[in-house]
């Protein structure tokens, strides 16, 4: 890692004698190409006297925008090389082959608007994924989402930078093929993808073995040789961690409209219960006993993640050597209403903390509704945005920083008359449709002989805040609901099969009770007091249930916040590694 010194980054050239934009941006632009890369090159330069800002002092991001005409200053954009310069046509076909299958198109041009096919950040995200694992370069997702192209993946990607502790791991990538119902042996197989990662330092001791349970369902798991999230740093001291990319997501078999098309909605539940928990296990164990070959490995869940872990204790607790869950220990003694009642009671909570805190965001918000009952405003995929897609948002309200960002962004909101480019696609990234398992999720609550039946819908209509004309204006938690499969484009081929598994019954346990309760294998839990997605009030009724259980609640984290605490991840894999008495 090259050391940024003063002379070279600290100081902007030396300002010319008069103010001349021509001069100043010649400077400017032989100080950047010094350190600068290709990629990151700005193309023009404008010049203002001070920024324009908001009443609260940030910067006024739509006003910055409109910059130029009036009093600006701009330079003639810099001529950069064509985007794709350094990439073979194998390499652009790869991507086009790529986002073809991905939104079942015939043919995509590399300058098309992905955004504008259906390309969700969940598929935008794959993609890069896919292209960093086939050449080995970064793509800066904050430079594509301005001009979201196959070419411009190419154009942001550079050669991956790796931190120390980046560049000193073993990564080795597993694909395998397993039955899409493990009961049915000889029928249709699916592919599941899988990367084990050690600390090169540590490739010789024969650390054991931690598999990693992604939260979702519908998530992905990252790919350590382009970035290392806080938590994998922390286990990469004690384990070689197994990523998992759970069947159904990321770069396993995805679940897509594609996959279950010309089916018929019966024939599509059938296909779809086949990517819940226990399947999750069993393709798990296929990795561990087939291809690792190991006696046994620790469990880390985080999130849905947690509720894998259980599905697993239950099952085949012999395989665990002890288990570690982030906001997540739940599932067994939870329905779908179970949960989402609670849920629903911290959304409100969350939602009476949002408007205190910005209270002046109340005004600007009505408007935003009015605006949008009375006005078709589009986004990017086609879709109209609705007053139910506006409440999305709310979606954030559960992680570190959310509510400040969906502030900052109802501050930006205007320009005059008419919503901000950037407030539509910030909007337009609520949309996960390309995980289509994430809106299909209340099916990961279906027990023997019980129907979710659109919990979220039946509960949230009894609530009047979330009324059509309640105010103040009330946004969602992680639901799902009906319109959700009319009004975004990419689930509407799910809306006949998504009726279906509201109404199904015959789902089979996935959790063995009596297992649980005479469980000995050690299981540390930590939840957070307000998780807005795992209630803490269900994990308390889990912990309850199972033998050998620690269930520690946090005040200081939001969902999953300890995931990001590098210390505090250590000490609960310090504390589970000390012996302790069975506790039951």
């Amino acid at each position: 890692m090259s050391e940024r010194t003063p002379e070279r980054h600290g100081r902007l050239p030396d300002e010319p004698e008069q103010d001349d934009p021509a001069d100043m941006a010649s400077r400017l632009r032989e100080h950047l190409a010094s350190f600068l890369p290709r990629e990151a090159f700005p193309t023009k330069f404008v010049f203002v006297d001070t920024l324009p800002t908001l009443p609260n002092g940030k910067v006024d991001r739509a006003a910055l925008g409109r910059l130029g005409a009036a009093e600006a200053a701009v330079v003639e954009p810099v001529q950069l090389p064509e985007a794709g310069d350094d990439a073979t046509t194998d390499d652009l076909d790869f991507l086009v082959r790529f986002f073809t299958a991905e939104l079942s198109r015939a043919h995509i041009d590399p300058d098309e608007d992905l955004t504008r096919l259906g390309a969700g950040s969940l598929i935008l995200v794959k993609a890069c994924a896919a292209w960093t694992e086939r050449t080995g370069r970064h793509v800066d997702g904050a430079r594509l989402r301005g001009n979201p192209t196959i070419r411009n993946i190419v154009a942001c990607s550079s050669p991956v930078a790796r931190d120390a502790d980046n560049a000193d791991v073993v990564v080795d990538t597993h694909r395998f093929e397993v039955p899409l119902d493990h009961d049915d042996p000889a029928g249709p197989s699916i592919t599941v993808f899988a990367q084990t990662v050690v600390r090169r330092e540590n490739a010789a001791r024969h650390l054991p073995y931690l598999l990693f349970l992604q939260g979702g369902p519908g998530g992905q798991c990252p790919d350590p040789r382009n970035v290392i999230p806080t938590w994998l740093d922390a286990a990469l001291d004690r384990y070689q961690v197994v990523l998992l990319d759970q069947r159904g997501c990321g770069r396993s078999s995805p679940v897509t409209a594609g996959s279950i098309a010309g089916l018929t909605a019966a024939a599509a539940l059938e296909r779809l219960r086949c990517f819940r928990a226990d399947a999750i296990v069993r393709d798990a164990e296929f990795l561990r006993e087939r291809i690792l070959r190991i006696p046994s490995w620790t469990l880390l869940g985080e999130s849905y993640g947690g509720s894998i872990a259980l599905t697993y204790l239950s099952h085949f607790p012999d395989r665990i050597d002890r288990a570690f869950i982030s906001s997540g220990l739940i599932g067994p003694v939870s329905t779908a209403d179970d949960v989402l009642r609670d849920t629903l009671v911290m959304s409100k909570k969350k939602n009476a903390e949002y408007h205190e805190r910005y209270p002046d965001d109340g005004e600007i918000i009505d408007r935003i509704v009015d605006h949008l009952r009375d006005h078709e405003v589009l986004l990017p995929t086609g879709d109209r945005l609705s007053p139910e897609r506006l409440r999305m948002l709310g979606l954030k309200f559960g992680f570190d920083g959310g509510m400040e960002a969906v502030h900052d962004l109802i501050q930006t909101a205007w320009d005059g008359d008419d919503l901000t480019e950037a407030f539509v696609k910030a909007v337009a990234a609520t949309d996960m449709s390309s995980a289509p398992l994430f809106y299909l999720q209340e099916y990961i609550y279906g027990m023997p002989g019980c129907a979710t039946r659109w919990a979220a819908d039946r509960l949230y209509a009894d609530e009047p805040v979330f009324g059509d004309h309640a105010r103040p204006f009330h946004f969602y938690g992680e639901v799902a609901f009906p319109w959700m499969f009319r009004q975004l484009g990419g689930l509407r081929p799910f809306a006949e099969v998504a009726d279906e598994l509201a109404r199904y019954t015959g789902w089979t346990s996935l959790y063995d009770l009596p297992q649980l309760a005479r469980n000995t294998v050690p299981v540390y839990a930590v939840a957070a007091m307000d998780d807005l997605y795992v209630p803490a009030t269900q994990q308390f009724r889990t912990a309850q249930q199972i033998g050998s259980c620690w269930l520690f609640f946090s005040a200081d984290y939001n969902h999953a916040g300890l995931m990001n605490d590098r210390q505090g991840l250590a000490r609960l894999f310090e504390f589970g590694s000390e012996p302790r008495t069975r506790r039951t």
